[in-house]
């Protein structure tokens, strides 16, 4: 039906569309942030629209076009110069057709951008239109800001429309995604997200709803072609669709798996390396302890050169422990045995371990331990490791004929240990990375002793798990070096405990074999415990052990763990499943010293692990231990 000739005379006459008063309609027609209005369209005698009267309008109305008080006006009357005929147009058309009208334009009187849709409502003869718009103004700003972002190709950008449907991509997602523009629009996150990372997704689609934006996050994305690339992802909603951006970051998260691979091939390398030299250390450490029974008391001399050789291969162990540390520092894993150890001792043991290398470049050493009862919590072994280090950089990087001085004081809560010297010094601009692993200062690099950088790191990593500080001080290069470490004090040690852990209890003579393809270390330590007065029998792998259990019947098995024909895991199994392999208790006695080693050597069924080379006090110690339990 074609709508009456209605000349504007006539409008007030004209039946006006509203929702019944105080109605469920009307409560809706008001509180919509859309706005909202009813045109009655005046058309002349041919059938053109000619004006359109306003019968009613929402608050949100004005909001959204700026218009103010337009119910019982004219579209004539208002501020529309230049858009009248377009707008009389296309609500003349939707009132003359009935075909409802959903487009996005600009008026340029009023400098906005309408989204709008417009539809006929009631008797076709009283051509009403219901126009419903929102002011996209904003959003149109931002889209013709990204248009130059849609032929960027180094950084990826999606347009999310409802449900989360890609409704645009640029250049640059189509090259990493591998979908031609035309075959992405209309995909869902999940058929472009693998399903393992399907959680972190649904949270930045929650955090961009509830926030408008989101933080940058990591996923894998699906190209086309069924493989997988990693991108950096940061979303932000803008009116009613969400931009997301993103960079192709696969290569840099191939280049992180490949150092951390070779991290963990590091990690490996050093406890290998570790455990080949705790090996040949073992047949020295038990060839020294039998020479040491041996001799007699008087011998005064002999028995000064076994202390000695000793103590520097405790000092060659600590050094083998310092290759395996320069992988626990990175993972976090440096054990600290905790008591309360007089650091008078320690300072002793240090200067004790270090004075060959001082002597040797004909230093002078002075020790001021004026502090006599600096006392603190950690462990006396990592804090040997500290100072000794300490002191061997001094007489390392001091030319020889130098003076060095340790100092060991105390300023209120703190025990202050400095070791000054008169060497090379530490240019002001390198003092601030002198700690970090692996770092040389320049001058130090060409020094013919010059070390591997691991030194400094190592101490102020332990010392910081001993809750203390370490700091450095130089006037610059040639000027010497002053290192002052800080260390929180502790109440005195009971004398009695340290009485009883010096003196441990003899085990009694038991029945003991000893599994170890090195034949040296196995004869070598089967002729201490003999010399202790045990029953001993040896293997040289682990096949043969399993047959000396049960033909030798021992009480203790100590087992190397990397032996031929058969290992030491699979022979503790072996014996665990023996009719009497329960009763027989079995020790691990390796060079292998990690937590992941000992985990293996506990679910085999060993009782104890023990680390090469062993002393002879940790040896009683473990027997005394398995006999009593």
């Amino acid at each position: 039906m074609k709508p009456s000739t209605i000349h504007r005379g006539a409008v007030a006459q004209a039946p006006a569309a509203r929702c019944p008063p105080g109605s469920e309609y009307q409560a809706l027609f008001d509180a919509t942030d859309e706005g909202f209005c009813i045109l009655q369209m005046l058309f002349d005698a041919a059938g053109v629209p000619v004006d359109g009267f306003f019968l009613q309008a929402n608050p949100s109305f004005e909001r959204q076009s700026g218009l103010r008080g337009v119910i019982g006006r004219h579209m004539s009357e208002l501020p529309m110069a230049g858009d009248e005929e377009h707008w009389l147009r296309v609500f003349g058309g939707v009132a003359r057709t009935g075909h409802a009208v959903h487009m996005s334009d600009r008026s340029e009187p009023l400098g906005r951008w309408f989204d709008v849709h417009a539809f006929r409502i009631g008797d076709p003869a009283q051509a009403l239109v219901a126009v419903r718009f929102s002011d996209i103004t904003h959003r149109r700003r931002v889209e013709e800001r990204l248009g130059s972002v849609r032929r960027i190709r180094t950084v990826g950008v999606l347009f999310w429309g409802e449900d989360f449907r890609l409704v645009d991509v640029n250049d640059g997602f189509v090259e990493m995604s591998g979908y031609p523009r035309e075959e992405a629009i209309g995909l869902r996150w999940q058929q472009l997200t693998p399903p393992e990372f399907h959680s972190v997704s649904r949270d930045a689609v929650q955090q961009v709803l509830q926030l408008g934006e989101t933080t940058p996050y990591e996923k894998q994305y699906i190209r086309k072609d069924g493989t997988r690339w990693w991108g950096l992802f940061a979303a932000r909603r803008i009116g009613d669709e969400v931009v997301e951006f993103v960079l192709d970051v696969t290569d840099r998260k191939r280049a992180e798996e490949a150092l951390r691979q070779a991290d963990r091939h590091k990690d490996q390398f050093l406890a290998t390396l570790a455990h080949e030299l705790r090996n040949p250390l073992a047949p020295i450490r038990n060839g020294l302890q039998i020479l040491r029974l041996s001799l007699p008391r008087e011998a005064e001399a002999p028995l000064r050169t076994i202390a000695m050789m000793n103590r520097q291969l405790d000092h060659l162990v600590r050094l083998v422990d310092d290759l395996l540390d320069v992988a626990r520092i990175g993972a976090g894993k440096v054990r600290i045995e905790r008591e309360v150890v007089s650091l008078r001792e320690v300072l002793a043991r240090s200067v004790e371990a270090t004075q060959a290398a001082i002597d040797a470049r004909r230093h002078r050493l002075d020790v001021d331990l004026r502090c006599d009862d600096c006392n603190v919590e950690g462990d006396s072994d990592r804090l040997a490791q500290v100072f000794s280090n300490l002191l061997s950089n001094a007489a390392k990087y001091t030319p020889p004929g130098g003076r060095i001085r340790l100092e060991l004081s105390a300023e209120g809560e703190e025990a202050v240990v400095s070791v000054s010297d008169t060497g090379m010094g530490i240019p002001k601009e390198q003092q601030e990375r002198i700690f970090e692993l692996f770092s040389q200062v320049g001058d130090h690099e060409r020094h013919a002793e010059g070390g591997l950088g691991i030194g400094l790191s190592l101490v102020q990593s332990l010392v910081r798990l001993h809750g203390g500080s370490v700091q450095v001080e130089s006037e610059g290069a040639g000027k010497g070096c002053r290192f002052t470490v800080r260390l929180p004090r502790a109440a005195a040690p009971l004398q009695d405990a340290r009485a009883d852990a010096e003196a441990p209890v003899p085990a009694r003579p038991c029945r003991i074999l000893i599994a170890d393809d090195n034949a040296d270390a196995a004869d070598s330590l089967a002729m201490l415990l003999e010399a202790e007065g045990h029953a001993v029998a040896t293997a040289l792998d682990g096949a043969q052990a399993v047959e000396r259990v049960q033909e030798f019947q021992p009480d203790v098995a100590f087992l190397d763990l990397g032996m031929p024909v058969m290992g030491g895991l699979e022979a503790a199994r072996r014996i665990r499943g023996l009719p009497a392999g329960g009763r027989v208790r079995l020790v691990a006695l390796t060079g292998w010293s990690q937590a992941s080693d000992r985990e293996r050597t506990r679910a085999a069924g060993f009782d104890l692990h023990l680390v090469k080379p062993l002393t002879a006090r940790a040896l009683q110690e473990a027997l005394v231990q398995l006999r009593a339990s």
